[in-house]
Order: structure tokens, then C-alpha cells, then sequence
């Protein structure tokens, strides 16, 4: 059995801590639940993209939280990102597979969060998708 969730949001400041609430055209699709039967996230799939608006570079992490996580919260480097000329970056982020064995609980919450660290990129728009096994 595989099972995916997603959740996607923009991460505007640097050192903070943004929840990834939407699924593209739902605004609210409600809490992200660890599917019946679930016994592992197997993997974590990102996709993420930077308006290169300032002339810095830095890291985007995602976090995951929740009562869905019974050895408790995880961290996962997912991209890195940096321009030398403010407007003047270029290039394609492909979305990216992380294979992980992360223990979860079924029918509980996972919270994800988008975190950008070094310095501050701007905006940068973050897909999460989470591969539940059973």
C-alpha cells in the first residue's frame, strides 16, 4: 500500500517557521491525516521555487510535527537556493524524492512546515507530498 498527502505554501522570511495549509485550489482542505493501516512515511517529495527577488542565498527545510510522529518531531534539507544579482536568478528545481523511515501513528495529524535559512531568498513557493506505507 502507498498513500500520498500533500500540502503547499509560500515561505516569505528568513528564520521563520511558515505551515504549509493549502492544496493548490483548496484554501482549507483541513488537517493532514496518517492514512488507516499507515506505518512509515517512506519518503518525502519536494518540489519547491524561488522569485530570485534578492541577491542572497540560503537553505529551505521542512519540518514535520504532530501527534502523527510518535518519536517526535523530523527536519529534512530539501533545496538550497542563490542568485548574485537581485531579479537576475535563473535555473529549474525539479522536484526531488528523499527516501526516510519515519515511524507515524494512523488516524493522527502530521503539521508540515517550510523553513528558509541562511538568508533571506525572497519568496519561495514549497511543495511537500508525504508517501505513507503500510
Amino acid at each position: 500500500m502507498k498513500l500520498y498527502r500533500s500540502r503547499e505554501g509560500d515561505i516569505t522570511a528568513v528564520d521563520t517557521k511558515t505551515q504549509l495549509t493549502t492544496l493548490g485550489s483548496e484554501t482549507a482542505p483541513g488537517p493532514l491525516m496518517v492514512p488507516a493501516g499507515a506505518k512509515t512515511i517512506k519518503a518525502v517529495i519536494t518540489a519547491i521555487a524561488n522569485n530570485f527577488a534578492v541577491a542572497s542565498d540560503g537553505v529551505i527545510l521542512v519540518r514535520l510535527e504532530g501527534p502523527g510522529l510518535p518519536e517526535g518531531p523530523e527536519t529534512v534539507a530539501v533545496g538550497a537556493s542563490g542568485a548574485a544579482v537581485a531579479t537576475g536568478g535563473k535555473g529549474s528545481f525539479q522536484p526531488m524524492r528523499l527516501e526516510l523511515d519515519i515511524p507515524v501513528t494512523p488516524a493522527n495529524e502530521i503539521l508540515i512546515f517550510a523553513d528558509m535559512a541562511g538568508e533571506d531568498l525572497g519568496t519561495v513557493s514549497v511543495g511537500v507530498t508525504l508517501e505513507f506505507t503500510g
